[in-house]
């Protein structure tokens, strides 16, 4: 009878206290510090509430904001206090976010907040908006997440640079481009929140500014980069728990990839330091993880299994599944080292279930490699070959992902200088307008000003004008000089080819005759064509040219080869040159150099090639050379002077828009190994239009 009594006395007082404690968690009133009961108003406690909140989630001291938010809200309710209202509704949210990571339940609390605070430069309006922009983009949501994103970018485009709300949106926006694989355009607003804080001199958002550049660093594979950023981020987080421990075991996992195993376990003492003062137990299980894996590289497997089961069986009470999954990963890699393949096919298996449960796609593309590598192992082919299959098929896809991130990316660049530049066209329309306004008052002045504008114009318009008609000038002396070109050269070539035509008539050699006539009545209609314009295309000038060419080589009986080249890049493109410019030389080198010469195996070679913003002509003959021509000259033409070449140089010069010292015809004497004379190069230089 007293032992049943005793029994339902003992229930009543377990179930009285279970009742007392549930009632404390879900009020606070359990856990508040004692200074808040010595508080005698609901003001005084609401505004003790939002300062101990604000603490906590500094402090990452997160287990009592979810029960403190809701007593804060209550009282606030009560009391019909609006803007303590939204306040609460945004620490509700916030325990969502970092406590719980229920993003749902956060967005539905932070969408709350917005009605009262309808004015959206307000803090809570605008961090709201933060909140429900990055839970989001925890959730993949990207349509959702870039929509509120945009909102917050209309607002942050009218603040100024030294804004402490810009500098931390610009730092929210670029974690959400990191999220989703943006990292032009996400470097590009960390820049800006890092310039923002040191602007003001705000060492917390400039750490984490830094610290969250060196995490992106990290995924662009870019360690060196990634410790620097966040070192330096860890000088500015001193004090500031949360991230300064997550950055110390940052920066120990990215010294493990470079295998420097001693700098990554000083930096993550650093972190479990701070980890053993905050009690941050999931933070200390991620750095066991970290641990187990430099004790791995070092051959310590059975110490780093040890420390990994303990971490995994403890990980199992919590919904961290990011951190399980790395930690699987890792205990398989030492399963596979110590050869009991099938518990990394175990860990693996699980690891793999994971990843694709939460859609951590690095990881379940690791898994897979992983086990198909095992499998490999273990000689299980037809499984390994599976596995593989599916890695790499994963992997294209996240390649392929990760090609449209960076097309969004470089068209959101474009948008986001576009619109910077559309900012500073408004600033400085804002102002001239103001300059305009404080000019109005001095009114002598600003005559003064039209006055000189007008004088400024009418300078400018008189030296457009002389500089006009000195181009005008210039291109009818060019015509001209071309004009006296073609006198000089037309008639003495007709003749030459018509008196060729008769000899082939008069040998009765029809065949060479109408081959003849047909490249001269060609050549003819190009020059006649190419005479209506200063300049023609090149390719169209070296046709004429090589028409030339095979007219003399006919005329002269095949004494001589030739070759024609033009560079590619020249013949695709629109470069135009003076009609006709090199025929000259061509002429000359034909009928000075070759026509005196006994020897076999005569050439010319005319080359055309682009040299950077330069046209090159090289003409190259192996005839007499220039001395024994000008003896041959002398004594069979001694009154005959040619001026074609002068004038030639002249159009040249006027071409270039030169200065007669300034030379753009080299001609060179060559000669074989016995110093005798082996022909001529000349070489032509012409701008590039």
């Amino acid at each position: 009878m007293y032992k049943h009594l005793l029994f339902i006395l003992l229930f009543l007082v377990l179930l009285t206290r279970s009742l007392a404690q549930e009632k404390a968690s879900g009020s606070g009133e359990g856990n508040l510090p004692p200074a808040y009961h010595l508080l005698k108003t609901d003001t005084a406690r609401m505004r003790f509430l939002v300062y101990a909140l604000q603490d906590s989630l500094d402090e990452a001291r997160l287990n009592n904001v979810l029960a403190w938010a809701r007593t804060g809200l209550a009282l606030a309710e009560k009391n019909k206090q609006d803007s303590m209202t939204g306040i609460f509704y945004f620490d509700i949210g916030k325990a969502f976010t970092y406590r719980y990571n229920k993003y749902d339940s956060a967005v539905y609390y932070y969408k709350k907040v917005l009605p009262y605070f309808p004015d959206p430069m307000r803090k809570y309006h605008v961090f709201s908006l933060r909140e429900i922009m990055d839970r989001y983009a925890d959730l993949g949501n990207k349509d959702s997440s870039f929509a509120y994103m945009n909102r917050l970018k209309s607002l942050i485009d009218t603040m100024p640079e030294n804004s402490p709300k810009k500098i931390s949106l610009s730092q929210n926006i670029a974690v959400v481009y990191q999220s989703f694989g943006m990292y032009r355009t996400a470097i590009r607003y960390f820049q800006s929140a890092i310039n923002g804080n040191k602007l003001i001199k705000n060492n917390r958002g400039l750490g984490l500014a830094m610290a969250n550049l060196g995490e992106l660093y990290n995924q662009l594979e870019e360690y060196e980069k990634a410790i620097a950023a966040s070192k330096e981020a860890l000088a500015y987080l001193s004090g500031i728990n949360m991230p300064y421990m997550q950055t110390a075991a940052n920066i120990a996992d990215y010294y493990i990839t470079l295998k420097q195993f001693d700098s990554a376990l000083h930096y993550l003492k650093i972190s479990n330091e701070v980890v053993a003062a905050t009690g941050d137990t999931e933070t200390g299980l991620a750095n066991n993880s970290i641990l187990a894996r430099i004790q791995m590289a070092r051959g310590n497997h059975a110490s780093a299994a040890k420390l990994l089961d303990s971490t995994i069986a403890a990980l199992s009470k919590t919904d961290n599944s990011w951190t399980t999954c790395r930690a699987l990963l890792a205990y398989a890699d030492i399963d596979t080292a110590m050869h009991r393949f099938d518990k990394a096919k175990e860990h693996l298996k699980e690891a793999l279930g994971i990843a694709r449960k939460n859609e951590f796609a690095p990881f379940a593309v690791l898994a897979l490699q992983k086990m198909a590598s095992v499998y490999s192992l273990t000689g299980d082919y037809r499984p390994a070959f599976q596995y593989q299959f599916d890695h790499m098929r994963l992997k294209d896809s996240l390649s392929n992902s990760r090609s449209r991130s960076d097309l969004n990316d470089l068209e959101i660049s474009y948008q986001t200088i576009q619109k910077e530049q559309e900012i500073q066209l408004l600033k400085k329309e804002n102002d001239i307008k103001t300059l305009q306004l404080q000019k109005s008052r001095q009114s002598i002045f600003t005559y003064l000003i039209v006055f000189l504008a007008l004088l400024s114009i009418g300078v400018i318009i008189f030296y457009q004008r002389n500089r006009r008609h000195k181009i005008e000038t210039d291109k009818i002396k060019a015509e001209l000089q071309t004009q006296v070109l073609r006198s000089q050269m037309n008639p003495h070539f007709i003749f030459n080819c018509l008196n060729s035509i008769e000899n082939f008539i008069m040998q009765n050699d029809k065949r060479q005759a109408s081959d003849y006539l047909n490249k001269f009545s060609l050549l003819i209609r190009k020059i006649l064509d190419s005479s209506r314009n200063e300049v023609v295309p090149i390719g169209k000038d070296m046709e004429a040219l090589k028409l030339y060419v095979e007219l003399e080589q006919l005329r002269f009986n095949n004494k001589f080869a030739y070759t024609v080249y033009v560079d590619p890049v020249l013949s695709d493109g629109d470069y135009l040159v003076p009609s006709l410019l090199v025929q000259p030389f061509v002429e000359n080198a034909i009928v000075h150099g070759m026509a005196h010469s006994e020897e076999k195996d005569l050439s010319i070679s005319i080359m055309a090639t682009l040299d950077g913003d330069k046209i090159k002509y090289t003409i190259q003959d192996n005839g007499v050379g220039r001395e024994k021509a000008k003896v041959y000259n002398m004594q069979n033409k001694p009154y005959h002077k040619s001026v074609g070449l002068k004038i030639t140089e002249e159009r040249i010069n006027i071409f270039n828009r030169q200065k007669v010292n300034d030379r753009s015809v080299n001609i060179t004497d060559l000669y074989d190994e016995q110093k005798n004379p082996g022909g001529t190069r000349v070489e032509i230089i012409l701008k590039a239009v």
